[in-house]
């Protein structure tokens, strides 16, 4: 089945405003679900140590189920699509066969790895605790890798909806896991939770399935198995692919599973500090950053496919446009209101005003990184859909070596806090872009956009001007009418004594927030700034 609807920047547009309407739903229910965590386990050491297990049952998520698997399935799928939607089909379902094959033999070979590690091995309690929850949670990595695949189909058929709110299931199986295991001591809570985890990763998967099985049947596939080849010929095509990319997604993966290494060396507390922290910063991410990327890749890649390099280049400026002009404010939001976000979303239970100092000191370090994250994820689909996995490769690799040079230098050597993690990690995600950046040949920071008269610095340099006023104004509201800035103290190294009342703190929010929307906007108008204004014109 080929589709009838024209790519265009506004097509573009739109299926990213499907894929954020679903995002939205999801991150709702993720921010209750952390709520749920906060309010029932804080960031005391056992949560921390839950975290940490989580990211290392899914090491290899990004590799074989989004990430790397994603960006080489894309391009091969509509390649094959163009040829024969028979075809098509058929290799999805061999690939599905296939994937599920792998996947057995690496979650059995290391759970009886790390079976033994318990059953021999010699190992302080916290330690012996992430290799439990990791044993645990290691099943969960077969149906979110499934999950991946099947999203990546159906945003192949531009339906984006479906991918992106199926999240909303697996949270509501984490927050029950969570309301379940509460009362329990904290030993035997996580456990619990963690089983509930590999419950959530199936849920997730069995809602995407439905939808995945009529592509497929419209594609002239009457059987899933009658037929099906294991690593078939269109299959193993993916290796090379996927050996390119393996690096990159490699290096990424080793960054977070690093990161709450460090950040635990540092505090006992650290990645829950951590984790709670990049919940915030990614929801812009998410939202925006990646319904861009998910939205972009499948029209570059048939643009490319087609010779069109002029169109090609002229979705890859749009998104990257797009992704300035709205990750930049939001960056200087989160950092002017993102301890009042802490705590009002967090600051309950368990959830004392240390957690909320240090979560703030590491969702500042998270966002001096957001806008170089959101522009690597639009980026890098450019060099996906021309075939090009060497370079994203070597960008990701140099990020990992600066991240890990970074946190060994500023956490075991100067013994700076796990707020040091974060702006390590961000330090790199401009590494990474930049090497983007230097080696695209669809990308340029000085050409000159036709339909505006302006270069992308250019633009970016009156978003930036915009919210810098927005931000003063912010501040100097705050100020005015609550007499002191938690963000000023938090700056000068000491714990502010927040307000218990929600009330009160939702109020400072929106007056600050109206302050804040209202300079920016006219800011934004008065230096016309034109990616703004085409944003707040959109119809």
């Amino acid at each position: 089945m080929t589709t009838s609807i024209p790519d265009t920047t506004r097509s573009i547009f739109h299926s990213a405003t499907r894929f954020f309407s679903g995002t939205m739903l999801s991150r709702i229910s993720g921010m209750l679900r952390d709520m749920c965590m906060a309010y029932a386990f804080g960031t005391q050491s056992a949560i921390a140590a839950l975290l940490v297990a989580f990211r290392f049952a899914h090491l290899l998520r990004r590799l074989l189920g989004e990430g790397a698997m994603q960006t080489a399935l894309i391009p091969h799928f509509e390649e094959l699509r163009k040829e024969s939607p028979l075809r098509a089909g058929n290799f999805f379902r061999d690939l599905t066969l296939s994937l599920t094959h792998l996947l057995f033999i690496i979650i059995i070979t290391t759970m009886a790895c790390l079976g033994a590690i318990l059953f021999w091995g010699s190992l302080d309690p916290g330690n012996q605790e992430i290799v439990w929850l990791t044993f645990l949670m290691m099943p969960s990595l077969l149906f979110i890798c499934l999950f991946g695949i099947n999203a990546s189909l159906l945003q192949c058929e531009k339906s984006y909806f479906s991918p992106s709110a199926a999240p909303v299931l697996f949270n509501l199986f984490w927050i029950i896991g969570i309301l379940l295991s509460s009362p329990l001591p904290t030993d035997r809570a996580m456990s619990i939770l963690s089983i509930f985890v590999v419950l959530a990763c199936a849920a997730q998967w069995a809602i995407t399935l439905p939808k995945s099985y009529a592509i497929l049947r419209n594609f002239g596939v009457t059987s899933l198995w009658t037929g099906a080849k294991s690593y078939s010929a269109d299959v193993l095509y993916l290796c090379k692919p996927l050996a390119l990319g393996v690096l990159g997604v490699g290096a990424a993966q080793i960054n977070n599973a690093m990161d709450a290494v460090f950040a635990r060396w540092a505090d006992t507390e650290g990645p829950a500090y951590l984790w709670y922290a990049i919940r915030l910063q990614q929801l812009p991410l998410a939202l925006f950053g990646i319904a861009l990327s998910g939205a972009l890749l499948p029209p570059l890649a048939r643009a490319v496919k087609a010779g069109d390099l002029d169109k090609a280049h002229s979705f890859l400026d749009f998104a990257n446009r797009r992704t300035i002009a709205l990750m930049l404010p939001l960056s200087a939001t989160l950092f002017i209101f993102g301890d009042g976000c802490i705590h009002l979303i967090y600051g309950h239970g368990d959830f004392n005003s240390t957690s909320i100092f240090g979560t703030t000191q590491c969702l500042w370090g998270y966002t001096f990184g957001l806008i170089p994250m959101a522009l690597v994820l639009v980026l890098a689909p450019a060099f996906y859909a021309q075939g090009d996995y060497k370079t994203p490769s070597q960008a990701a690799v140099a990020s990992m070596v600066v991240n890990i040079g970074l946190n060994t230098l500023l956490v075991l050597f100067l013994g700076y806090g796990s707020a040091s993690v974060a702006f390590a990690t961000s330090i790199s995600a401009w590494i990474n872009f930049f090497w983007l950046a230097n080696q695209s040949s669809l990308f340029s920071f000085n050409l000159e956009k036709q339909s505006t008269g302006e270069t992308f610095l250019r633009s970016s340099v009156k978003v930036a001007i915009a919210a810098s006023f927005a931000s003063i104004a912010a501040l100097v509201t705050d100020i005015t009418l609550w007499k002191t800035s938690p963000v000023i103290k938090i700056l000068q190294g000491f714990t502010p004594v927040y307000n218990p009342s929600s009330i009160e703190q939702i109020l400072r929010l929106t007056l600050d927030g109206t302050v804040f929307l209202l300079v920016f906007i006219a800011t934004a108008f008065a230096t016309n700034a034109k990616d703004i204004t085409a944003i707040l014109k959109t119809k």
